[in-house]
């Protein structure tokens, strides 16, 4: 099916809205700041993978769950120095166009889910003014790729002609492209391997809420899905395998590594509470952490009226995510539940650092939200979607800007 040629001169105008946006942000940010002193993340220790200084992440680092980051950080290095680029400079430059095609992906994720061009381009706006976007993406960190793998995955999902083939009579073509759908989203964070599962499951009967039918339907799908996540495994092993050709690691540790993230728990500090933080629209102040990284100690957010408003937009997104459920299409009810079983993990594991996933549920929290507004309020969906975007603009940039003097003032700092 042809794209209305409205629609191809949006697409452009959104690239280019990223493009700008990411360019300015990063003009703004002088350096790659130390471990912990942007939201909890680990800036330094994946700028020495990213640039080949170090292989393995530290102990305290969430890096060893990315199955393609050993293969992004050789070929970054490959890349730089065919086109004579030194540190960070590639990066630098790709970050803004990445922000770009994130936003196109979402508005095109947007469009098949029925939303009318206005609608589309407004809820592209929102996803933009978020912190999580705001924040995230242009900053060295894998979960910023989650984004764009996650998009991918959802608009294979959610094409009509893949579904209808994928539950009732599955074709090796169908298994493949989901197969292909299940690597991508497990591709740079692997728990987010469940926005594919999540898809198999008949969320239609919770509803009506038939546990018989529910569970049998979904045991029919089983081969289905099993056999997918196979052809994933067999993808992102390639993957794996074009990291190791570029870095030699024998034992192929990092990817192994990923078994021994428990390790991590008992050193976390916060509350199921902090969890909300996962799908907060409002960022939390850079300089509201605690925590001894010296102790393996994982920072937290401290809870005061500075940190409210970021606990409280991650709790209304959660209640209107929940509500959501009742009015989105039952084969697109993943995005959605995908955004629930963020909050769930999250009650487990990051807790306090929860903030710093937000940039996996924030576009899928967008359009769930979206189509509950399209839903409740139709003839106002454009004009209040603007004044959310527009204050979520203002707010989180604000926030941002205040965050950044914060680490320059206090020497936070690597070279850029």
């Amino acid at each position: 099916m042809k794209k209305p040629r409205a629609d191809l001169l949006l697409f452009p105008v959104v690239l280019l809205m990223g493009v700008l946006f990411g360019t300015l942000q990063v003009a703004a940010l002088p350096g790659v700041p130390m471990h912990g002193r942007y939201h909890a993340s680990d800036m330094d220790d994946l700028q020495q993978q990213l640039l080949g200084i170090s292989v393995m992440p530290k102990p305290y680092a969430a890096a060893s769950d990315h199955p393609a980051w050993h293969a992004l950080c050789g070929m970054y290095q490959t890349t730089s120095k065919a086109f004579g680029l030194t540190g960070m400079r590639l990066w630098n430059l790709v970050t803004p166009l990445l922000l770009g095609l994130n936003l196109c992906l979402f508005m095109g994720l947007a469009r098949r889910l029925r939303f009318d061009r206005r609608q589309a381009l407004v809820l592209t706006a929102v996803l933009l003014s978020t912190g999580a976007t705001v924040t995230w993406s242009v900053v060295l960190e894998t979960h910023v790729l989650a984004l764009t793998s996650l998009l991918l995955a959802a608009l294979l999902i959610t094409d009509p002609r893949l579904a209808s083939r994928l539950w009732r009579r599955p074709t090796p073509g169908a298994i493949g492209s989901y197969g292909v759908a299940v690597a991508l989203a497990a591709s740079i964070t692997i728990t987010n391997i469940m926005l594919a599962i999540l898809a198999v499951i008949p969320l239609r009967l919770l509803r009506d809420w038939n546990p018989v039918r529910l569970a049998a339907r979904t045991l029919h799908r089983l081969p289905t899905l099993v056999t997918a996540i196979l052809v994933g495994i067999g993808i992102l092993s390639l993957v794996h395998l074009t990291g190791w050709y570029f870095f030699k690691d024998r034992d192929m540790r990092q990817f192994l590594e990923v078994l021994n993230e428990r390790r991590l728990i008992q050193g976390m500090k916060g509350s199921w509470w902090d969890s909300v933080l996962c799908l907060s629209w409002i960022a939390p102040p850079m300089d509201a952490y605690r925590g001894d990284l010296s102790k393996l100690e994982m920072l937290a957010l401290e809870r005061n009226w500075i940190t409210a408003p970021a606990y409280l937009s991650g709790l209304l997104t959660l209640v209107l995510t929940t509500c959501s459920l009742r009015v989105i299409p039952a084969r697109r009810a993943f995005i959605p539940a995908f955004v629930l079983f963020g909050v769930l993990l999250h009650s487990i594991y990051g807790l306090g650092e929860s903030f710093l996933f937000a940039s996996n549920y924030t576009w899928a929290s967008v359009l769930a939200i979206g189509c509950l507004a399209r839903e409740v309020t139709p003839r106002w969906f454009v004009s209040i979607g603007t004044v959310v975007a527009v204050t979520l603009f203002v707010v989180n940039v604000l926030i941002w800007k205040h965050g950044i003097d914060w680490i320059i003032r206090n020497d936070y700092l690597l070279p850029g």
